[in-house]
């Protein structure tokens, strides 16, 4: 990531989408997450966090 990366603005409605209910998010597009998908699943803590946890 450069300061470039950084400079974009979003062009995201917010005030739109924090308006949305949950009926109205579209998430056909996501494929369901089956059993093999949580059977291969990690789980990863940043080493900042991880300290904190010992």
């Amino acid at each position: 990531m450069n300061g470039k990366d950084l400079s974009n603005t979003s062009r995201t409605n917010w005030a739109a989408l924090e308006a949305m209910d949950d009926e109205g998010i579209d998430y056909s597009d996501i494929p369901p997450l089956t059993e093999a998908f949580f059977e291969k699943a990690t789980v990863r803590i940043p080493a900042s966090q991880a300290q904190r946890l010992v």
